[in-house]
């Protein structure tokens, strides 16, 4: 067991949440009459599926391991403000082109200003003890063992997107209302900025919660994925070009530095 840590993460980071995220289908379907809330596939199958396999194969160093990830603050402050500005700068960025080209983006309809602060941190504090954990914190450094920085990014950014597949076929989720294969390519996409910050930042996991929490918020507040296929597809194609912008460097990075290894296998 303890030869195969992310087959058996991936196993189980695939099956406890899309088993809680079944059951909402499988109700639409008719098939039962109940499901299981779908913000536990978040809150509780993820932890379950990270804790427990670093648990299982890795013992208490790699539960300590994580667990110290998600509190390493001392950090350069330049990476504080790249997790916090790239998303801000780039909500701006599209909802300027929106205006240029005649598509407004809807800004402040699904978030209004008076929910910005409490969203802010509710999301990131979701993702530092969730995805972040489970696909940076976790998987990604043992992914680098194997790959440079990059192509582990790009890998862990196919499965981290097709992780949310289910959610495609429960009316009412965010990604209900987009194409798929966009939302694939802007995960991807994001996986690489997030490895990216996440190999500069000395492995800390609350940098990259950061930026995927003020990242899911400015989509959210903008609309910019929300108001049209036009802005969603320019909003995709500048993720993957601040994306190709940032590939170099991370490809340069030394995956076996103590900070971004994981303690055990």
């Amino acid at each position: 067991m303890k030869r195969h840590p992310l087959i058996i993460f991936f196993i189980a980071a695939f099956a406890l949440p899309w088993f809680v995220w079944g059951t909402s289908i499988a109700e639409n379907a008719g098939l039962i009459g109940w499901h299981v809330p779908e913000s536990l596939a978040f809150w509780v199958a993820l932890p379950v599926a990270t804790y427990g396999t670093a648990a299982l194969t890795g013992g208490w160093p790699a539960v300590k391991d994580l667990l110290l990830r998600l509190i390493r603050v001392k950090v350069s402050w330049r990476w504080y403000v790249l997790a916090v500005g790239l998303p801000v700068a780039l909500g701006a960025a599209l909802v300027g082109i929106g205006l240029l080209i005649g598509v407004p983006a809807q800004v402040g309809v699904l978030l209004p200003v008076g929910g910005l602060i409490v969203a802010l941190l509710l999301n990131t504090w979701e993702w530092l003890i969730t995805e972040e954990t489970a696909w940076r914190g976790y998987a990604l450094p043992r992914l680098q063992r194997r790959f440079d920085p990059l192509v582990a990014s790009l890998v862990l950014g196919v499965l981290w997107g097709l992780w949310h597949l289910p959610l495609f076929f429960i009316p009412g989720s965010f990604q209900s209302t987009i194409p798929f294969i966009g939302f694939l390519i802007s995960t991807i996409a994001t996986s690489v900025v997030i490895g990216w910050l996440f190999n500069r930042a000395r492995g800390s996991v609350l940098i990259v919660a950061l930026f995927h929490g003020f990242t899911d918020v400015m989509i959210a507040f903008t609309g910019v994925m929300t108001s049209g296929l036009v802005l969603f597809w320019i909003t995709v194609v500048l993720q993957v070009i601040v994306a190709a912008i940032v590939a170099f460097d991370l490809r340069r990075r030394d995956p076996n530095s103590p900070e971004l290894a994981a303690s055990t296998v």
